[in-house]
């Protein structure tokens, strides 16, 4: 039996479950595992890892680790992958979907994807810079998630206020220009393997900017085939500009019509019946078949 550990956190272990279920179809056994509760011994011969008592001996890992728990990642899956152990998700690319000013770098390296640019202000900038960017601004924390911390400021006056209130958190957020989306709607697009397998859109509540589905927004799924190609297409490059194997991206349509990325999420969702109810396992089934494939891939 090969073993298959997610290295994350237990809040959304219902979600690895749900692939777990489907890789066991496949007589492969799938283990969560708290990066702060594995225990390591190294010497010369290498290192050594023990889970809950056992020894933990993964075939494939995969780095589903964020906020407190990602540096901890990081170090046990550069371990994992000096004795030869595949993994997904690895260190780079959660540290660099997690601090969306470094994923917003390089999604804007990539000519074909259409994103926006980014700011940082360690000091108050002037009325004339923040003109020459235009307003609406949104002001978002580099490692925020779940909708959270986010503040859209419509004028010089909102901004001097909000910068002020928060001097001591600056250096933690970036500025980006708003866009208008399309019917004040977005879309989650997940792409494996660069290739897209699910989407569903998400609309604010009470017509609020904030879409996210953690703060009460509203989802509905949808067949990749109904998408627009333009923005499935997108959502596919801006995989491959983040070097993410499993992504969420995060898109919606100006008012004209045109895509663009809002930003890319290396952790997203996977049991989307969770949030919006009655969808379907597809997700799972995707990230499943994935994994397994990367097993026979490597002959493992």
């Amino acid at each position: 039996m090969k073993t298959v550990v997610f290295l994350s956190d237990y809040e959304d272990e219902i979600e690895y479950q749900a692939v777990f279920e489907i890789l066991s179809k496949w007589d492969i056994r799938g283990i969560t595992a708290k990066p702060r509760e594995v225990c390591i011994t190294n010497g010369a011969e290498g290192s050594s890892f023990l889970f809950r008592g056992a020894p933990l001996l993964p075939d494939l890992v995969v780095g589903y680790a964020y906020e407190d728990d990602l540096i901890t990642a990081m170090k046990l899956m550069k371990l994992w992958q000096m004795m030869g152990v595949t993994v997904l998700n690895d260190g780079e690319t959660l540290f660099c979907g997690q601090n969306k000013d470094l994923s917003s770098a390089m999604l804007n390296s990539n000519a074909e994807v259409r994103h926006l640019p980014y700011y940082k202000f360690l000091e108050l900038p002037s009325e004339k810079t923040l003109h020459s960017i235009g307003f609406p601004l949104v002001a978002k924390p580099v490692n925020g998630a779940c909708g959270r911390g986010l503040f859209k400021l419509d004028s010089y006056a909102e901004f001097c206020d909000w910068f002020k209130e928060h001097e001591h958190l600056i250096k933690d957020y970036y500025v980006q220009p708003y866009i208008q989306k399309k019917n004040n709607e977005d879309f989650r697009v997940v792409v494996v393997n660069h290739v897209a397998k699910y989407a569903y859109s998400r609309r604010g509540a009470n017509g609020s900017w904030i879409t996210n589905l953690m703060k009460d927004g509203t989802g509905k799924t949808f067949t990749i085939d109904t998408l627009p190609q333009e923005l499935v297409l997108m959502a596919e490059k801006s995989s491959i500009a983040a070097k993410s194997l499993f992504c969420g991206v995060d898109i919606a349509m100006d008012t004209s019509g045109a895509p663009f990325i809002i930003e890319i999420n290396t952790c997203p969702a996977i049991k989307i019946s969770r949030y919006i109810p009655g969808a379907d396992t597809l997700v799972e089934q995707a990230y499943a078949e994935f994994i397994r494939q990367v097993l026979i891939d490597h002959d493992i």
